[in-house]
This record gives structure tokens, sequence and C-alpha cells, in this order.
């Protein structure tokens, strides 16, 4: 009942909104309005179709492919549109413009941000962030990377990218928190080929778009690469015990999920069953941010995950903010430490507006107990040597 609310309430809204468009579309070159409705409507159905429909594989035809990357686009283009409209109409309670110069001012606001917005999301970014965590031996250098969302906008060269900026970072670990594909488009062993160029260990747990495409021939691809693939399991590595979950539900009440996937498991039953390390840290991976609290109570100093893209466009980074426990950045919450990392890839527009694409260069140290202990350790040790 409350899906089916939401629903309609998003009906009303792209209804809203298609009906102001075209009045001021008219308004701009003085016709009628009709014409306008019924070309927003296809434009938006059209838009609304394709980005959905990328991940099949009959997308990966040339015509298909081309149509989901101009209709893809076209999502962003008829936001941003609506929202300059409303600005310009805002700002007319101050100047009167004539209807051609409202519409050069709408449609030059348009292009500029949606121009930006596009070459703002293809620039991915190293953003450094310390975390102390307790337990931790010695101070470690990690890269949290997520929602690379490879496809029809990203394959090889920017999987390049990716790698020469991780390289740069020169981190001991890596780990790569789900949706690493959204299409068949570029689904192949070329496409990661770049990975190999990390001399780190990279561990993988998988997200909801690598299961949309295809869960098991993603995760072949990704061991082919000598990527680990951690399917709710715990492993050791530079003295650090790793949970990493498979794509999940919170618990047995997340039943109307968006993305609930398929299967009994659920954070909740994880977490009743692992025994945190009491000598290690504890670092869990989950592509989607969520269920803070029982991996909190399990033990868990550090959850890592994406899925958010951080909201992605304004306004929708807003929306995010009510929707998303740990939506973007670090947050503490009892005793553990959570990030969400915004992702270097795009769900629908290839855009970014307020946000930014970022590959996390965790600088993990540690706590301030500890290194007061080592030190006093290492003085105790060198006064008896010196004996």
């Amino acid at each position: 009942m409350r899906n089916s609310l939401a629903f309609f309430f998003f009906l009303a809204i792209i209804g809203v909104a298609i009906w102001y468009l075209s009045r001021r579309t008219a308004f701009i070159f003085g016709c009628k309005t009709w014409p306008f409705t019924l070309l927003y409507t296809l434009l938006l159905t059209a838009s609304f179709f394709f980005t959905f429909a990328a991940v099949r594989e009959w997308t990966c035809q040339p015509f298909m492919h081309a149509a989901v990357r101009i209709f893809s686009e076209m999502t962003g283009i008829l936001l941003y549109l609506l929202l300059s409209m409303l600005i310009i109409d805002l700002a007319q309670l101050f100047a009167h413009w004539t209807p051609k110069t409202f519409g050069v001012i709408v449609f030059s606001l348009t292009a500029i941000v949606c121009t930006g917005a596009t070459i703002n999301a293809f620039l991915p970014r190293l953003k450094p962030v310390t975390i102390e965590l307790p337990k931790l031996q010695k101070p470690m250098r990690a890269v949290l990377l997520t929602d690379t969302h490879l496809g029809h906008f990203r394959g090889v060269l920017h999987v390049q990218k990716l790698v020469n900026l991780i390289n740069q970072a020169d981190p001991e670990i890596v780990f790569f928190t789900g949706d690493c594909f959204e299409s068949h488009y570029n689904l192949s062993t070329k496409t990661l080929e770049p990975f190999k160029q990390i001399k780190a260990p990279i561990y993988f747990v998988s997200g909801n778009h690598d299961g949309y495409v295809d869960l098991a021939q993603v995760k072949q691809l990704l061991r082919e690469t000598g990527i680990r693939v951690l399917e709710t399991e715990v492993v050791e590595e530079h003295g650090l015990q790793i949970l990493g979950l498979d794509y999940m539900r919170i618990d047995g009440s997340d039943r109307n999920s968006m993305h609930a996937p398929v299967g009994e498991a659920t954070i909740q039953s994880v977490c009743d069953t692992f025994r945190a390390s009491r000598e290690l840290p504890v670092i869990a991976l989950h592509h989607n941010p969520s269920g803070g609290h029982y991996l909190e109570q399990a033990g868990v100093d550090l959850y890592l995950g994406g899925h958010t893209h951080g909201g992605q466009l304004i306004p929708l980074i807003w929306v995010n903010d009510r929707l998303f426990q740990f939506n973007r950045g670090l947050y503490h919450y009892g005793k553990m430490q959570a990030y969400t990392s915004c992702g270097t890839g795009t769900f629908g527009p290839p855009m970014r507006l307020g946000t930014r694409s970022e590959i996390t260069v965790l600088e993990l140290t540690p706590n301030r107990q500890n290194q007061h202990s080592a030190w006093a350790a290492n003085h105790i040790f060198s006064y008896f040597c010196g004996l």
C-alpha cells in the first residue's frame, strides 16, 4: 500500500512537471500547448524506458546502444530544463522579460548546467579520509572503490583512468563495494584488464546492479582478473578482519525494499552468527550502507559502502539524506564508524551536480590509546635490551 501511494505520488509530480514545461515552452514559442505536452511525454517515457532497459543484452546493438546514451542524457536535460524554468520564472518577479529573452536565458542556463554536470561526472578524484581504528597496530593506506557502473558510458579507458589514480595513491589494500557493471555492454574481461596493474589485493562485494546484469558472470570476470570476490565470508588481510557481505536485505522487515535481493540471508542474520576478532580491527563491506545498528552490535569497527551516489544530482542529494542511514561521507555510530563513498559512476543521466566522482583514500591510523601503548612497549623493550 505504501509503495503504491509513493508510485501514484511520483506520477502526479511527473504530470505537473510536464504540464508546467509545456505551458512555459508554448509561451516561449508563442504557440499551442498540446504539441509540447505530447513531445515531453514521449521524451520522458523514452528516457525512463531506455534508462531501465540499459541492463538488457539487446541494448548492446549499435542503434539501441546509441538510444540508451541519448535518452539517459535526456533525463538530466529535462530535469534541469524544468529547474531552469522555475528559477527564471521566480526571477521574473523582479524583471519582466519578453518570451524570446526568457527562452534564451532558460535554454542557455540548461545547456551550461548539463554540460558542466556531464564533464564533472567523468572526472574522478582521489579523496583522502583519515580514520582512527582501535586495535590497528600500525598506520596503513586503503582505497575504497565503488559504483563504477561500467557499461554504455564507461569502458576499458575509464577503468584505466581509475587504475592510474589508485596506483597513484599506492594503497596496501583495495575495497571494491559493488555495482561494477550496469549493463551487458562492455561486460568482458577486456574491460577489467587494467585492474591487473594494481599490486595491492582487491576485495569485492556485489551490488544490486551486478545482480541485474548477471551476478555469476560478473563474479567470474572479476575472479579471472585476480580480484577476490567475497560471498558473505570473513578473511584476514594486512592485520584486518574483513567481513564481506553479499548484497542483502537489512532484516526480516525489509521485504518491501526497492532493491531487496532474493535470498534468506540478511545483515541481521549474518551478524547474529558473526564473531568479531578481539585482536584485529573489523571492517565490514556491503554495497548498501544500511543496517548499521546490527553491525555495530556485532563489533564492527568500520563499515564501508556505496550505492547512494551521494544523491548524484541536485536536488536529489537532499532527498537522499532522508532515505539512507549513511548517505555520503564519514559517520560515527556508537562505537562504529561508517564511510559511504559517492562512487565513480552514475545511474541514469551521466551527470553529477552537487557531488563528485571519488576514489576514497582511507588513511587508517591506530587510535591514540594504541599509539601510547605501542610507545610505552617500545621504550620498555629498549630499556631491557640496553641492560
